[in-house]
């Protein structure tokens, strides 16, 4: 339906530069939107009650008659107050009274579909939730502020862990079967000084999805608990999406909690070969071998060696390369023996069998180096403070739903 809409109002302005004129439109902007608001319900709520050939008709609640009177179409005493983008409005209420059983009613919060108790819109609540999910809480207050909204930083707060609450993630049948999992440590109340967990598991996106959401891959799982274990949680959504693949692959850093995890789920897994290298110096100051020493460097060496693999490979070539990866690496793990490396060769025996399937099912993921990058954009955020575990968690959720998941409720693609 069409509406007209009036306002007028008288401004004393002294200066009419362009900042000036803007800061006096900041003070209308909210006088004119409960404004506008006001007479759209009226008009609304006019053609509900007495124009018949609507297809909206009133109707009450009580009797289901759609006869009614109107008790007041703007009152001067009560008003209904919301949130939105620009700040609070408040909209004078409408009241009417059914003709049949003479129950009367307020329309504004009906005629605007707002949820009982609820003064935000779901617009609105996503927009101020994802803020709060990019920056600090009292960051987002003052920035809002600056541009002539007025949030407290607690609204901000209370809209990103409703929203954060709502958000779910698995793994999706319709992109392709390529996951990568990690988890990082976040600093959480009461969990001591190395706090807790945060997991994550991100699925490559199919082409189409990625042009659309501006990311190869998407979050398909998030959890957050203790270092040792969980990981079931982070699985449990997915494992029947992951039983639909004909194959299914998934790239992970060595926590063989993960493993437990997935549980029966058939799964090829590939370790990174980034943490090769990486946990063998661990494991080298574990069996007490001197940093940079002779032994130290070859060890180091040839595990560089193994775990360098061109980035494509014809399929031909693929037979050779892993031949001379084998032998690479027994000649490292003897190396290991020779000098009494306990804890090197234990670690190599454990990761030999996931070594080289991506390379020998022609995958180009070797390493978790996507899973590391979502990590380093968790960390951006989460190195503000201390946080509570839901307040960590929603917050997480939501800014990678932003990042890699395609939701932007300034654009809006919203949830729900």
């Amino acid at each position: 339906m069409k509406i007209s809409f009036q306002y007028e109002c008288t401004l004393e302005i002294d200066n009419f530069n362009l900042d000036h004129l803007l800061a006096a439109f900041k003070t209308l902007l909210l006088s004119l939107l409960s404004s506008f608001i006001s007479q759209a319900l009226q008009q609304l709520a006019t053609s509900m009650t007495e124009e018949k050939t609507t297809e909206n008709v009133l109707s009450c609640p009580h009797c289901g008659s759609q006869k009614h009177k109107w008790k007041t179409r703007a009152s001067s005493s009560v008003s209904a107050s919301f949130i939105t983008c620009y700040g609070q409005v408040n909209i004078p209420q409408m009241q009417v009274e059914c003709k049949k059983c003479n129950k009367k009613r307020y329309l504004v919060r009906e005629l605007l579909e707002q949820r009982p108790r609820s003064r935000i819109s779901p617009s609105t609540e996503q927009q101020l939730a994802l803020l709060g999910a990019l920056s600090s809480y009292r960051v987002c207050e003052v920035s809002a502020r600056i541009f002539g909204a007025s949030f407290s930083h607690a609204t901000i707060w209370r809209s990103t862990q409703k929203v954060g609450k709502l958000m779910e993630f698995s793994v999706s049948e319709e992109e392709l079967g390529i996951c990568e999992a990690d988890g990082t440590g976040i600093p959480i109340h009461g969990a001591g000084v190395r706090g807790k967990e945060l997991k994550i598991l991100i699925q490559q996106n199919k082409l189409e999805t990625a042009r659309k959401t501006k990311s190869n891959w998407r979050l398909a799982g998030i959890d957050l608990g203790p270092y040792n274990g969980s990981w079931e949680n982070l699985f449990k959504p997915s494992l029947k999406a992951i039983g639909s693949f004909e194959k299914f692959y998934l790239t992970i850093d060595g926590d063989q909690g993960i493993k437990k995890g997935l549980g029966d789920a058939k799964v090829k897994i590939q370790r990174c070969l980034w943490h090769i290298p990486h946990q063998l110096k661990h494991n080298l100051w574990q069996d007490k071998i001197e940093r940079k020493s002779k032994v130290w460097e070859s060890i180091m060496a040839r595990a560089l060696e193994l775990t360098t693999i061109p980035y494509l490979l014809d399929k031909d070539e693929i037979s050779a390369v892993l031949e001379r990866k084998e032998k690479i690496f027994h000649e490292l793990l003897r190396e290991c023996e020779d000098n009494g490396c306990v804890a090197c060769v234990s670690y190599l025996e454990n990761a030999r069998p996931d070594l080289f399937n991506a390379v020998s099912n022609r995958i180009v993921g070797k390493t978790t180096s996507h899973a590391e990058r979502v990590m380093r954009t968790v960390n951006l955020r989460i190195n503000y403070g201390k946080w509570s575990h839901n307040g960590a968690l929603n917050a997480m959720k939501i800014r990678l739903a932003f990042y890699y998941n395609g939701f932007d409720p300034s654009k809006g693609r919203v949830i729900g």
